[in-house]
């Protein structure tokens, strides 16, 4: 596990080619070996190789009888791809992610603690996920003390 986490929240744009440069400090914590996957919402999931390998191997342990586990390994493995750093320190990201992602012009790049997601600006937007209210709805949710 990281020892740092990827916090925080960060503007970014991509270009015309797919190309997005990343916050430093992710870039810093990413390292050179990373996976660039689709995340459950309409988001890209990049994780460090380490995490990716805890995450395949819970995956991996699931089993492949199971007709659901096989189709849950299905779209998280092939949608998922080994991303690298260009010379100016930019990650292409595929087409094929893009349009997932609904990516257009402005991004944010936000920390999930041991990986990281990349949202389309609009996207994230229509989301709540800073407001003091909605805070504490989540907060409730996950701890089992719904009003």
């Amino acid at each position: 596990m990281l020892q740092k986490g990827f916090l925080g929240t960060y503007d970014a744009t991509i270009d015309d080619k797919g190309r997005v440069r990343l916050p430093a400090k992710f870039r810093a914590l990413l390292g050179d070996s990373f996976i660039v996957s689709q995340g459950t919402d309409s988001c890209l999931c990049v994780y460090p190789e380490e995490t990716w390998q805890v995450l395949t191997g819970d995956v991996t342990k699931l089993g492949t009888l199971d007709m659901d586990v096989i189709n849950f390994r299905r779209s998280l493995f092939a949608n998922a791809v080994e991303g690298d750093f260009d010379a100016a320190g930019r990650v292409l990201l595929p087409i094929r992610q893009r349009k997932y992602a609904n990516l257009t012009k402005e991004l944010v790049v936000i920390g999930n603690f041991d990986y990281f997601e990349i949202w389309d600006s609009e996207t994230w937007s229509e989301r709540d996920y800073s407001s003091a209210e909605a805070r504490r709805e989540l907060q409730a949710k996950v701890s089992g003390k719904e009003d």
